[in-house]
């Protein structure tokens, strides 16, 4: 099955981003051991996505604002209200999504409820490269600097695990490229991009056997480059899967992720008390009956007046004539 780009949010990938959150709830709620799988999960999903929107419409007019547009009416509004029901220390780097500088000073607060937002400061700090990169770069050098982010991931990892506090490994932008950049390749993959498979092949193996030369010589911390590629592949049977029906179980949690992500741990934290996995059979429901409300209340409608409001141009055959000279 063949999809267009406005296919490409089909039921399957919305059913990996169930996968995923599923998981992450999993993980919180009940302690399964591999439920922060799910977080890899979405990075890898959203290099695929955001990446395709960006590749689609590099040559289009209004492409950053459209762009920015729509990704603010869609993370903005809920972030924000989590910030204002629970004001983080530090609250002026959040809300420019770098609280990790705070962190680096004084220490990663894991237990904070606001802690989730991590992922967001990582995704906005993504969102503000990539643009840029996809619109600027010629096919063959984006292709290079992609592949050189996911080459030079596990080496941060390395010196952030040696030489700054806490897990930073785990939570700054470098450390995650495997995964943000790998989902981008998928999507330039899909689209013609790669000359030669089995070249792109043999990359892709090199961060995962770094990781495992590195566990063989000294203290294993990460394996974040196998997780990655393994997400890869999750992602890409996902995105061309034949029957995405069998996975609609996860279909609703995928296009509700958003708020369940980053409120699940804010009402987890009123049931505390009852203890695991009590509090985590309370707190589902009430969590998700939150999530439905937010889609039909605010989530739909901030992303379908985004929809109209920043509508993506067309090309003109001149410009298309112009694109095709440039690319």
């Amino acid at each position: 099955m063949e999809f267009t780009p406005q296919e490409k949010r089909s039921e399957s990938l919305d059913a990996i981003r169930g996968l995923a959150i599923s998981l992450v709830i999993a993980r919180h709620y009940f302690g399964f051991k591999y439920g922060m799988l799910g977080v890899d999960l979405f990075f890898v999903l959203s290099g695929y996505l955001i990446g395709g929107i960006l590749l689609d419409s590099r040559d289009r007019p209004g492409y950053f604002s459209s762009f920015y547009g729509r990704r603010a009416f869609r993370i903005l509004p809920l972030y924000w209200l989590l910030l204002a029901l629970l004001p983080p220390a530090h609250w002026g780097y959040y809300l420019i999504f770098m609280q990790a500088v705070p962190w680096l000073q004084f220490g990663f607060s894991q237990s904070d409820l606001t802690f989730v937002t991590w992922t967001l400061a990582i995704e906005e700090q993504f969102y503000l490269v990539l643009p840029i990169l996809i619109y600027w770069l010629p096919r063959q050098w984006l292709g290079r600097i992609l592949w050189g982010g996911i080459l030079l991931a596990p080496g941060w990892r390395w010196l952030f695990h040696a030489y700054l506090p806490d897990q930073s490994w785990q939570f700054l932008l470098p450390a995650r490229l495997d995964e943000l950049f790998g989902g981008v390749l998928l999507a330039c993959f899909a689209r013609g991009y790669c000359r030669s498979v089995i070249g792109w092949a043999m990359l892709a193996f090199v961060p995962p056997l770094c990781d495992i030369a590195y566990a063989a010589t000294a203290e294993a911390f990460a394996f974040l480059s196998v997780t990655a590629f393994a997400c890869c592949l999750i992602v890409w049977l996902g995105a061309n899967i034949e029957r995405p029906q069998l996975f609609r179980p996860l279909i609703w949690p995928g296009r509700r992720c958003y708020s369940l992500y980053l409120f699940h741990m804010v009402v987890y934290d009123i049931f505390f008390d009852l203890g695991r996995p009590l509090s985590g059979f309370v707190a589902l429901p009430v969590v998700c009956l939150l999530a439905e409300i937010s889609w039909r209340v605010v989530e739909a409608p901030l992303i379908n007046y985004a929809k109209r409001r920043f509508a993506r141009a067309e090309l003109t055959p001149l410009a298309m004539v112009g694109s095709a000279g440039r690319h």
